[in-house]
């Protein structure tokens, strides 16, 4: 298939405190922090760069030195950046406490200026992602931005991320129109509206709704790939885990990758996997050693 890709959805600035030991709430924990340019299309987009995809982003990156920062982040990761304006409003920001093995404890994210991510902001760029192959969506921008978004370009593939439990049902109106869907089990019960657990009944909901294929991350329990009938779940080896955050996001630009591609169905999986397992092992948010001959041979070797 191969072709460009259009990203629509947030960028901002990770600010990402990393504790020493188990930590300790309502205290001080010592540990060290650091900040670099993020967002789950950002991430997104930037992974796919990597893998040598030429890729859009349409976002809004707020006003002021951190935006500056994030409009610099895309443009020397090869991202063609379609930037909304959202004047008088900061760049978004994304502040997340890992524990002591690398996992997210706690965040808190100021997303206000994508709101300025409309439908008509984004038809200004219509005919820049009207080259696209394929169209991603995060659930960081508005409800009517997925909605238009899903209506205009309906005659090719729409893969969402669900971003979180708070933001994903802002896809519940255009289930039908996802050629993927990408959630983590708390964020696909929420979204199908079923009991936190039932993964099973989330499953079905989302199909019966409309979702070609979705796939639910469940961390070292892997993924569940389910479309029609079809269901099956790909467990990868245990990764080195560094950081946690962006792992997600490589996980959707592999399976982005894997579409272009043309990849069977055994292939899909591991590709994402890898790109996650590269990932894990890095304190960024989008790790320097992702590229396709690395991502290709990790993959091998989780098939062989």
């Amino acid at each position: 298939m191969g072709g460009s890709v259009t990203v629509i959805g947030g960028a901002n600035t990770d600010i990402l405190a990393f504790s020493e030991n188990t930590i300790v709430p309502r205290d001080s924990n010592p540990g060290h922090v650091r900040t670099s340019p993020g967002g789950v299309g950002r991430n997104i987009a930037e992974n796919l760069a990597r893998l040598g995809v030429e890729t859009r982003f349409v976002t809004a990156p707020g006003e002021g030195p951190e935006a500056d920062e994030i409009v610099r982040s895309c443009t020397d990761s090869g991202i063609q950046l379609l930037a909304v304006p959202s004047p008088g409003l900061p760049a978004p920001r994304y502040l997340a406490i890992m524990d002591d093995l690398g996992d997210l404890a706690l965040a808190v994210n100021d997303m206000r200026a994508l709101d300025a991510v409309t439908p008509e902001s984004v038809e200004v760029y219509a005919d820049l992602i009207d080259e696209s192959s394929v169209i991603v969506l995060d659930t960081n921008v508005p409800e009517a931005t997925l909605v238009y978004v899903a209506e205009r370009w309906s005659d090719r593939p729409i893969m969402l991320d669900t971003v979180s439990v708070a933001k994903g049902p802002r896809a519940r109106s255009i289930l039908g129109a996802l050629h993927t869907l990408k959630a983590n089990e708390i964020e696909a019960a929420e979204l199908a509206g079923t009991i936190a657990g039932a993964t099973d009944a989330a499953v079905d909901a989302l199909l019966i709704a409309g979702v070609d294929r979705l796939v639910v991350t469940g961390g070292i329990a892997g993924a569940l790939f389910a479309s029609g009938e079809s269901r099956f779940r790909f467990v990868p080896p245990p990764a080195t885990v560094v950081n946690a955050t962006g792992a997600g996001d490589a996980y959707m630009a592999g399976l982005v990758y894997a579409e272009l591609e043309g990849l069977d169905s055994a292939h899909v999986p591991a590709f994402a996997s890898a790109m996650a397992a590269l990932t894990l092992g890095s304190e960024r948010t989008v790790s320097e050693d992702i590229n396709v001959n690395r991502v290709l041979e990790l993959m091998e070797g989780m098939l062989s």
